[in-house]
């Protein structure tokens, strides 16, 4: 019997391969249902959602992160280059994997007998296995350089936005790890299932926020940075239908465009820098440096 043939590596062609762009396809109107369920008709969640979600804010704010991931899932499908999507993997994989630690946590929470349970159990029975075996599959072909037009992110500005990160994954962690205890601080009434619930979604721009301490190329960052920008437009937007919830609501609105003008601030800064002058050789090793 004669040798196998050796398999070809993979080509630092940087492209999307096929099961990463199909899957993005296949998760888009998923999430699109689920934003417009839980965003539009977030009094009707015992009726058309796998748990009834009380009171409507949380079922807003879920609302609006899935539309948020709807539009990466729609950029993934659509872009050329798998380093500009590959950390919102990451930061999704740690997101379905909460969700369903949240799930066995709570079953007896869920309504089994609803279609939307069964929506809800398959997708994040699946993906928290499926993303991973994508990203690692997917990244083999990112050359790990800049592409054209593109700019690497200053130090000191990489350790600020992943010091963010770690401390907003302690308090999606603090969520997770006491929904009770930290429910009485929050600005609306939480469940602990609610709680882990919300715990996922905000562990999500904390990951992608850590996710600036491994890779300095803006191009890594920036498609992702504009997801988590368009949730906490969605996010606010949807508070005001629900500000009668709220302790202190213009505290929380206030936090919240704050954190939107980072987000907004963060991008157009780091696009100037893409457009203007390219650095010199010395200036490049001196942002690059660990």
């Amino acid at each position: 019997m004669g040798r196998p043939m050796p398999t070809a590596p993979t080509p630092r062609d940087d492209r999307i391969l096929a099961p990463t762009r199909w899957t993005a396809v296949a998760i888009v109107p998923v999430l699109t249902a689920a934003f417009v369920i839980l965003y539009v008709f977030p009094d009707r969640t015992r009726q058309l959602w796998a748990w009834e979600i009380r009171p409507s804010m949380t079922a807003v704010f879920m609302g609006g992160g899935y539309l948020a991931g709807a539009y990466f899932f729609t950029r993934v499908a659509r872009v050329r280059e798998w380093h500009r999507i590959g950390a919102g993997l990451v930061a999704i994989t740690v997101f379905t994997a909460a969700l369903m630690a949240a799930t066995v946590l709570h079953w007896d929470r869920f309504n089994h007998g609803h279609v939307s349970f069964w929506a809800w159990l398959l997708l994040y029975a699946t993906t928290p296995f499926l993303l991973p075996w994508l990203w690692a599959t997917n990244r083999r072909t990112d050359p790990g350089t800049p592409p054209p037009g593109d700019t690497r992110i200053p130090r000191p500005l990489r350790i600020a936005v992943g010091a963010g990160g770690c401390a907003q994954l302690a308090l999606a962690g603090a969520l997770f790890a006491f929904p009770t205890r930290v429910a009485e601080r929050w600005p609306w009434a939480l469940t602990p299932l609610t709680a882990r619930a919300l715990g996922a979604f905000i562990a999500f721009p904390a990951v992608a926020w850590i996710w600036f301490l491994v890779d300095d190329r803006w191009s890594s960052h920036r498609i992702v940075q504009q997801m988590v920008a368009v949730g906490f437009v969605l996010i606010g937007l949807g508070s005001l239908r629900a500000r009668d919830q709220f302790d202190h609501y213009p505290r929380y609105l206030a936090g919240l465009a704050a954190a939107l003008a980072l987000t907004v601030a963060l991008h157009l800064a780091m696009d100037r820098r893409a457009r203007g002058p390219a650095p010199s050789a010395a200036r490049q090793r001196l942002d690059h440096d660990p």
